[in-house]
């Protein structure tokens, strides 16, 4: 029990508070019931047995007869044993609390540098992480240069210990002793000026953008461990600078104007304001001889910025840090004038990878909402838009505000997750219920989401596509028949019309003829392809030369608009190869009957046409038969206008 609640300092403290004892001697077995117990959480054996299978504890306490446990995720162990008992309460997101060690290094710590035979103390800028994970510092890159007296550059420095903090002068002390901690690193990349040693006679443009006051120390990982923040300073007399900060640094960033904060191992924690009119002027100043490209700030002689020893403190505002200590000096006699090597220079100039959390720890940013216009689709359609490339694209959507009635019932909501592809591109298939739908968008990375996308999408009424009507035509077939053939039914004239709509009632017009003949109308259906066929033909078999002639028909629609104008044919009835109308006894009265039930005609017209329509020969008596015949199958139907 005590190996798996006890895990760190702060857990060991609670449980003597709670007067658990740093040991636990065994209880009798707890009776087995069939269902949930209550836990006597005054009872320290009964605790022990219910906590003995339960690892990561990170929380603990006894309030209200409950059992109070804080857990970083809840196990099987932990669900048993809540099942188990009414009376625990599980806290789950609860991490292990680490401990403050004064071997954390933050930004406005002291540390000392050899110089060759002598030595020389600066102060921590800013505690973070390169590429690779591994602990840096940044400070003053002059801190790493041997400088002699004139100013010239001999070599580099070597980074010793950190300095003491209750010994250092901003606690009152006289500095320059070590923490006893050991060597804090070495130097990685390192800069100061261009390193050519200005002599008052150089022209000022040969200042660069490269020249820069800027140093990172390779912290040694196994004495020193990084830490992000600021020290106010207040910590001091325990040695431990970590445990008091005065501010996070969340990012690196330009200053503004206003007020500006500096942590230092000389002068402590200090404000100061940005010398906006210098600034505006200037990007460049000499600094001990060599130009070094940063920011003015100016403060009072008895409250001052930065002193000497502050060289490569942390200069922020907020939560950005925005420079290092260069130098400075008096300005007039009431005013101090310190100058800073801005940070985001320094880093873009150096080329540096600097990160204030250690990579693979850091909380991932949110990512960007997507990008998705409103959009009209077709039943089933695609739904598109752009979110951050490889991002899991949340799709909600319901019914748009406002629809009501059978639209409303009809329209359905649901929700769709989809992967954006490297370009960004998503798709998920819409709605199949046309009307209007409120979507919204979400994007995740890394378990961060973004806010949420706001669209409209239509789903259109399906249309059914209707084939093109063909155009109405009319065939009359044969043109030409000799009149012996005109007066035989399986023979005779056939007109077929297609192009009208299925069902539609079709009406054929013998609209003249000869004289002799009396012209009649014949009504057919169009079948499902819009098709119609007349036959006709004459029923005076006695004496076919009544029906020599021209015949012109007209077809109609009764679905005709104002714009068609009626289908129009016709035929001719000729005489025979011998020169006569043919047929058999001068249109004699036999009293001979075919098949069909049609006599010879002879008695002026009393012949009736299949169809049930009788045409009278006003001459000859002749009759004329006009038979609606099978409808044709064609597969094209007429063009109807509008």
């Amino acid at each position: 029990m005590q190996k798996k609640l006890v895990q760190s300092s702060l857990a060991l403290t609670a449980a003597a508070a709670l007067g658990l004892g740093s040991a636990f001697v065994a209880s009798p077995a707890m009776a087995a019931d069939a269902g949930p117990q209550k836990l006597d959480v005054q009872s320290d054996a009964q605790v022990q047995k219910a906590l003995s299978d339960i690892d990561g504890v990170n929380a603990y306490g006894a309030k209200g007869g409950k059992l109070n446990i804080g857990v970083e995720k809840k196990t099987a162990e932990v669900e048993d044993l809540e099942e188990k008992f009414t009376n625990i309460d599980v806290t789950v997101g609860v991490k292990e609390l680490k401990r403050y060690a004064e071997t954390d290094v933050v930004g406005g710590a002291g540390y000392l540098a050899d110089a060759g035979a002598g030595a020389g103390a600066c102060s921590t800028g800013f505690s973070g992480w390169d590429g690779d994970g591994k602990p840096v510092v940044l400070t003053a890159g002059h801190c790493s240069k041997i400088i002699e007296e004139n100013g010239d550059i001999t070599g580099d420095t070597t980074v010793n210990e950190t300095e003491e903090p209750k010994s250092a002068p901003a606690n009152g002390g006289e500095g320059f002793k070590a923490s006893g901690n050991g060597v804090l690193g070495e130097w990685g990349f390192h800069s100061y000026g261009s390193g050519d040693l200005l002599d008052g006679s150089e022209d000022p443009s040969t200042a660069k953008d490269s020249d820069i006051d800027f140093a990172v120390i390779n912290v040694d990982e196994s004495k020193y461990a990084a830490k992000n923040g600021v020290t106010d300073w207040t910590s001091a007399d325990s040695n431990d600078l970590s445990t008091s900060l005065e501010t996070d640094i969340t990012k690196v960033g330009a200053h503004e104007n206003g007020t500006v904060q500096k942590s230092g191992r000389t002068t402590g924690l200090t404000e100061g304001e940005v010398f906006t009119e210098y600034n505006d002027k200037f990007d460049f100043a000499n600094v001990g001889g060599y130009w070094v490209h940063g920011f003015g700030v100016t403060s009072s002689n008895d409250k001052p910025f930065s002193q000497p020893g502050d060289s490569g403190g942390a200069v922020f505002q907020g939560d950005t840090a925005v420079g290092v200590i260069s130098g400075g000096g008096p300005l007039d006699e009431s005013t101090q004038f310190g100058w800073v090597a801005d940070l985001d220079h320094s880093l873009e100039q150096s080329g540096v990878d600097f990160n204030l959390e250690k990579p693979g720890d850091e909380t991932p940013e949110a990512p960007a909402a997507p990008e998705v216009k409103d959009q009209t689709i077709k039943p089933n359609g695609d739904v598109t838009g752009k979110a951050t490339d490889g991002s899991e694209v949340k799709l909600d959507w319901a019914p748009a505000k406002g629809t009501q009635g059978a639209e409303a019932q009809a329209a359905t909501e649901g929700s769709e997750t989809v992967k954006a592809d490297e370009d960004g591109n998503f798709t998920v298939e819409g709605p199949e219920t046309a009307g209007d739908y409120d979507y919204t968008a979400v994007a995740t990375v890394d378990g961060k989401e973004s806010e949420a996308a706001e669209f409209q999408v239509t789903v259109e009424e399906e249309k059914t596509e209707t084939p093109a009507p063909a155009e109405r035509e009319i065939n009359v077939d044969p043109k030409e028949i000799a009149a012996s053939d005109f007066v035989k039914e399986d023979k005779g004239v056939t007109v077929t019309v297609k192009g009208f709509d299925e069902g539609e009632k079709v009406s054929l017009k013998v609209a003249s003829g000869p004289e002799n003949v009396e012209g009649i109308t014949l009504d057919e259906t169009a079948n499902e392809n819009g098709a119609a066929a007349f036959s006709i033909y004459g029923t005076s078999e006695a004496d076919p030369s009544v029906y020599l002639g021209k015949y012109d028909v007209t077809v109609t629609g009764a679905n005709d608009t104002e714009e068609e104008e009626a289908l129009a044919g016709s035929f001719n009835v000729v005489e025979d190869e011998e020169g006569n109308g043919g047929g058999g006894n001068d249109g004699g009265d036999d009293g001979n009957n075919d098949d069909d039930g049609n006599g010879d005609g002879g008695d002026g017209g009393s012949d009736l046409p299949r169809t049930g329509a009788e045409l009278t020969g006003l001459a000859a008596g002749a009759g004329l038969l006009v038979v609606g015949g099978a409808a044709v199958v064609l597969t094209m139907r007429r063009n109807k206008k509008n």
